[in-house]
């Protein structure tokens, strides 16, 4: 069984350079293993974040996730390969196929129907481990990509490729993620008009996605670690008890408590509730954000590494 990691999530909307180093060297002292940068536009840049964040702390870094409908494959590729030479060997690659519609309409791209985005995810992996692994990239030309042939592409520093991360809360996604990827993040579905399904967190769900994982895995299940972004804390809130004021969602009290995406009690309770959801989901790798930290310290702590 994979063992415990923990990735402090950084939003780049708000965060200065002083503040950033600080959450770095906190989060290395504390046990975190990976600094994890968002992709949105009107936002700073993940990728130059996260080389900062690298460059002072023996951290691995990673995306969660980038938009592959932001970036040509050639030019990520390049942009990644680079990142994974200039930090040594400890970038994580999170991809997905993109979900903020208002962001499309805003910077005038067009939201394409949810399988030719996810079809073109599934281009831009193929393309990225062969320029990766080989130092070239190729491409007939569909209706995912036009026709690409570049035979000096820089190769990764760490073979044949970078951890690779795919997020995703439907069934096709996943399944990608189970075939290809070495981290599988489990999200709230996409909604076809933008969006995400708030409503996409209980555990009955979340059985049913890990069952497409594990499905579409086979053989390669026991070597993938599952990753989930903490949506709330709350050290007061109890089963059955009144609404909690931080852990706001759309669905019953009894309902968040068993939801993964959600952590309660103090600490030691927190802790057994990791355990338990890592023997029944496998989800080892838990991405945490900056306000999280205090009430998670003892708990990151104690289960990192193990």
């Amino acid at each position: 069984m994979p063992p415990f990691r923990f990735g402090l999530l950084v939003e780049s909307a708000t965060v200065a350079r002083a503040e950033l180093l600080a959450l770095v060297r906190r989060a290395q002292d504390e046990g975190y293993s990976t600094i994890l940068g968002t992709d949105h536009l009107g936002r700073h840049a993940a990728l130059p974040m996260l080389l900062s964040a690298a460059e002072n702390s023996r951290l691995r870094v990673g995306t969660l996730v980038l938009n592959n409908d932001f970036r040509h494959p050639a030019l990520l590729a390049q942009d990644l390969a680079t990142l994974d030479m200039l930090t040594e060997g400890r970038l994580e690659i999170g991809l997905g196929a993109g979900w903020a519609v208002s962001e499309y309409v805003g910077a005038a791209m067009s939201f394409d129907r949810p399988g030719r985005r996810v079809g073109r995810l599934e281009a831009t992996i193929k393309l990225l481990k062969q320029a990766f692994a080989e130092g070239r990239m190729e491409h007939p030309g569909d209706e995912h990509y036009p026709q690409i042939s570049l035979d000096s592409v820089p190769r990764s520093v760490q073979q044949p490729h970078p951890p690779l991360l795919i997020g995703g809360g439907g069934r096709r996604v996943l399944s990608l993620a189970a075939r290809e990827a070495d981290i599988v993040g489990l999200d709230p579905r996409a909604l076809p008009e933008g969006g995400h399904d708030r409503r996409d967190v209980t555990a009955p769900l979340i059985d049913e996605k890990i069952g497409w994982v594990r499905e579409a895995a086979g053989e390669r299940w026991p070597r993938l670690q599952i990753n989930i972004i903490v949506f709330g804390v709350d050290p007061g809130f109890r089963p059955g008890g009144d609404a909690s004021p931080v852990l706001r969602h759309p669905i019953s009290t009894d309902e968040m408590a068993a939801s993964p995406h959600y952590l309660w009690g103090d600490a030691e309770a927190m802790a057994d509730l990791l355990l338990g959801r890592r023997e029944r989901w496998g989800i080892n790798y838990y991405a945490v954000r900056p306000d999280q930290m205090d009430q998670l310290a003892a708990v990151v702590a104690r289960l990192a590494g193990s």
